[in-house]
C-alpha cells in the first residue's frame, strides 16, 4: 500500500495536471493532513474514522464541509488510480451550511486598521484588499507590471485562475508611484525573485487586525473584500457591476459578499410612498345602529 505522503505527492501532481490552483492544492492538503495529525491512517482510512473526524467538537460547518470535499476528491483519486478498491468518502454524510452572511468593516475600523502601527507594506496590502477587493493570493502576486496608469487599470489572476483586468482605484494609483515598476510589490523574504506566500499577507493583516483593538472574531483579512462589495452597493453602484469588479461567475455569489447599509435601507424603505389609511372600514356591523336625523343607519 502507498504511504500517506506518497498518496499526497501523487494526488498534488494530478491536481496541478488537472489545473487546480496552487491555493486549492495547498487547502486540500492540509485538510487531509489535519487527519494525520489526529493520529489516523489516511490512504487506509474507513468510513467511520472520516465520519468521527468531520463530527469532532467546535469545528465549524464551513470547515467540515471543506474536510468532506477534500476527502471525497482524495479518496476518489485513489480509487480510480487503483491504490484503493473502495471509497469511503462516497458514505459521508452532506453537511448543509448556511449561507454566509457578509461581514465588512466599517469605515471607522479601516481607518483604525490603516492607523494603528502596521508598516507601510502592510498598509498597502490592507488598501489593495479595501480599495480593489482583492484576496490575499492576489494582493500577494502584485506585479509593477500589473499596473498600466495609461489605461488606468491593474491586472490580475482571481479565483480559479481566471485573468482580470480592473479599473485602478485613485488610492492604489498613488500607492503605485512608490512602488517598483518592473517587479513584486511584496517579494519573498527568503527568496527576493518570487513573491510573498499567499499566507503571510493573511498573517500581516491578522496582526494589524489584532494590533488596532478590533476584537470582532468575524473580521478576517478577507473582511476587506466584502468591505469593497458593501462599499460599492452603498455607494448605488449596480450589482452586475460590482460583480465583474470582484470577478465572480454569479451575481449570487457577489450578493453573499455585499452587505446593504443600515442608513440604505432607511433611505429604501422611506422611498415607499404613504397612502391614507381610512379611519373605518366602511362595512356595517350588525347589531351596532347609529341615528342621523332621525332615521336609524348601520355605524361601521
Amino acid at each position: 500500500m502507498m504511504s500517506d505522503t506518497d498518496a499526497l505527492d501523487a494526488f498534488a501532481d494530478y491536481q496541478r495536471s488537472a489545473g487546480q490552483s496552487p491555493a486549492t492544492i495547498r487547502k486540500r492538503r492540509s485538510l487531509l493532513m489535519g487527519l494525520v495529525k489526529y493520529d489516523n491512517p489516511l490512504v487506509e482510512c474507513d468510513v467511520f474514522t472520516l465520519r468521527r473526524h468531520l463530527g469532532r467538537d467546535d469545528v465549524m460547518l464551513a470547515t467540515r464541509s471543506a474536510e468532506r470535499y477534500a476527502f471525497i476528491a482524495f479518496y476518489r483519486f485513489l480509487q480510480e488510480e487503483g491504490i484503493r478498491l473502495d471509497n469511503p468518502s462516497t458514505r459521508l454524510p452532506s453537511i448543509r451550511v448556511p449561507r454566509g452572511e457578509p461581514r465588512p468593516f466599517s469605515p471607522e475600523q479601516f481607518d483604525t486598521l490603516l492607523s494603528s502601527g502596521a508598516y507601510r507594506r502592510t498598509r498597502h496590502m490592507i488598501c489593495l484588499g479595501y480599495y480593489q477587493g482583492f484576496r490575499v493570493s492576489s494582493i500577494a502576486r502584485v506585479h509593477g507590471s500589473d499596473i498600466d496608469l495609461v489605461t488606468n487599470t491593474i491586472t490580475t489572476i482571481g479565483k480559479g485562475r481566471k485573468h482580470g483586468r480592473l479599473p485602478l482605484h485613485p488610492a492604489i494609483r498613488e500607492i503605485a508611484a512608490s512602488m517598483p515598476t518592473d517587479d513584486w510589490w511584496f517579494p519573498s523574504p527568503k527568496d527576493p525573485s518570487q513573491p510573498i506566500k499567499p499566507g503571510a499577507v493573511s498573517d500581516l493583516i491578522h496582526d494589524a487586525i489584532r494590533r488596532s483593538g478590533i476584537t470582532d472574531r468575524k473580521l478576517t483579512p478577507h473582511s476587506l473584500r466584502h468591505s469593497f462589495g458593501s462599499n460599492l452597493v452603498d455607494a448605488g453602484v449596480d450589482i452586475r457591476v460590482v460583480k465583474e469588479l470582484m470577478m465572480h461567475e454569479s451575481l449570487s455569489t457577489t450578493q453573499i459578499y455585499t452587505r446593504v447599509s443600515e442608513s440604505k435601507k432607511q433611505e429604501g424603505i422611506a422611498a415607499l410612498r404613504s397612502r391614507d389609511i381610512p379611519a373605518h372600514s366602511g362595512r356595517p356591523i350588525a347589531g351596532r345602529h347609529v341615528y342621523a336625523q332621525g332615521v336609524r343607519v348601520a355605524s361601521s
